[in-house]
């Protein structure tokens, strides 16, 4: 177990990291800026391809320190001013200058954007043209560099070992109550780094609920409990803290997130409501980060078989399924109420759609934070849906596995037709 335990931490440690911006025009800068350090005199064209899901969510969330949209946008920002050694960061050192200078290129027509079919969820290649021509490859995970060649001569590729597909098949073959034992046995020092997390997404709430930013559904929810059309209870403050911090983070904020599973909306709807519960009902520091680790865990387990990009909305499915698991077990639930709290997300909001990051991302991860809430305590109260009813199966392993097939094999198509919509109004039909 213990063994089994060390290489789930560093999974998640793998996959929780500081994020300035939706990470998916993050991993298209970060590709760019990659490019750049390996570049050598001006640009006379860029090419970028990227996935479908990077496409998808990519197009209509601003970009921090630009004020505006578009992967375009992201990849000549990126270039410009771009800091690959930042990682998720890698936005922070754009300035006006550079700024200025990525317009210049896009005005030039020199970036030039497509997705493609048949890509793991996450991918981006840039070849960049100058006096050398530099092809970047970022895959499988947002800042997850695979290989560059200048001049069709192969200069880097990452070892084998450092492949996350080996990892999330280990995730893959662990059960319920094999992560929950986890949780409860690591010591406390191996996971003191999810602190980190709940300061910093906590921060970006408080951020978020100044208004003015996004879509301000934070604020504006905390208004109407202010004027008492919302209730006070720990369901209705994590609904309102969760939807100010993706206020603040889809409106091209300058506060960084922790992100969960790679995401940095799944890392708001992950941690902060099991914080807000925790806070409500007075529990320790060190039970707090155990629920929150056990969250980011039970986050990876369904993105393994989901993907980490979908047509379905991975905050519905993912971090409200990992933060319903981890409040139900912080406030004495066992592993059955665990299983019922997920079940009951499941069935609930399972089918939530997912059509592009941007600023009503809020209204998605606000939900997803409530329903985890009333989940948990749903649970806690042996209210349970029934087994093998809709995409609920036997077991929550089995339930899990429906989604995944749902995920690839459903969704899939419904994700064309998304990228359809999308795209008439990118080509401004």
């Amino acid at each position: 177990m213990k063994d089994k335990t060390q290489e789930l931490i560093k999974v998640i440690k793998e996959d929780t990291n500081p994020a300035l911006g939706c990470t998916e025009p993050v991993a298209v800068a970060y590709a760019a800026a990659v490019a750049k350090d390996y570049s050598q005199g001006a640009l006379t064209a860029m090419r970028v391809a990227v996935s479908k899901n990077i496409y998808k969510n990519g197009k209509s969330v601003l970009i921090p320190n630009t004020g505006k949209f578009g992967l375009d946008l992201a990849a000549a920002v990126g270039y410009t001013g771009g800091d690959a050694k930042r990682g998720f960061l890698v936005l922070e050192t754009v300035t006006p200058k550079s700024l200025q200078e990525a317009e210049t290129l896009l005005a030039e027509g020199k970036i030039q954007l497509h997705f493609v079919s048949d890509t793991p969820d996450v991918y981006v290649l840039i070849e960049a043209d100058g006096e050398r021509m530099v092809k970047v490859l970022v895959e499988d995970g947002h800042t997850n560099l695979m290989r560059v060649m200048v001049d069709d001569a192969l200069v880097y590729e990452a070892e084998a070992g450092l492949d996350t597909k080996m990892n999330r098949d280990f995730v893959r073959d662990l059960s319920f109550s094999e992560i929950r034992r986890m949780a409860e046995e690591v010591p406390a020092e191996d996971i003191s780094f999810v602190q980190d997390g709940i300061d910093m997404n906590m921060y970006a709430a408080e951020q978020g609920l100044d208004g003015g930013i996004g879509l301000s559904l934070g604020q504006k929810l905390q208004h109407m409990q202010d004027a008492g059309v919302l209730s006070t209870d720990a369901a209705t403050r994590s609904r309102i803290l969760t939807a100010a911090a993706a206020d603040m983070r889809m409106g091209g904020g300058q506060c960084p997130i922790m992100t969960s599973g790679g995401s940095g909306n799944q890392g708001l709807g992950v941690i902060l409501p099991v914080h807000i519960v925790a806070q409500e009902r007075g529990i320790s520091t060190d039970k707090t980060r155990r629920a929150v680790f056990f969250a980011h865990a039970i986050n990876e387990y369904v993105k393994s078989y989901s993907g980490k990009l979908s047509g379905m909305c991975g905050c519905a499915i993912g971090a409200g399924i990992g933060a319903a698991a981890a409040i139900t077990w912080m406030l004495g639930g066992n592993d059955k109420q665990i299983a019922g709290a997920c079940n009951n997300m499941f069935a609930n909001i399972s089918g939530m759609l997912c059509d592009g990051a941007k600023d009503t991302c809020s209204l998605k991860l606000s939900t997803s934070a409530g329903e985890a809430v009333l989940s948990a305590h749903l649970a806690l109260e042996d209210m349970f849906v029934s087994p093998n009813v809709g995409v609920v199966g036997n077991t929550i392993e089995e339930t899990i596995q429906n989604i995944g097939r749902l995920s690839h094999q459903g969704f899939s198509s419904v994700d064309d037709v998304m990228l359809e919509i999308i795209d008439q109004y990118t080509k401004g039909n």
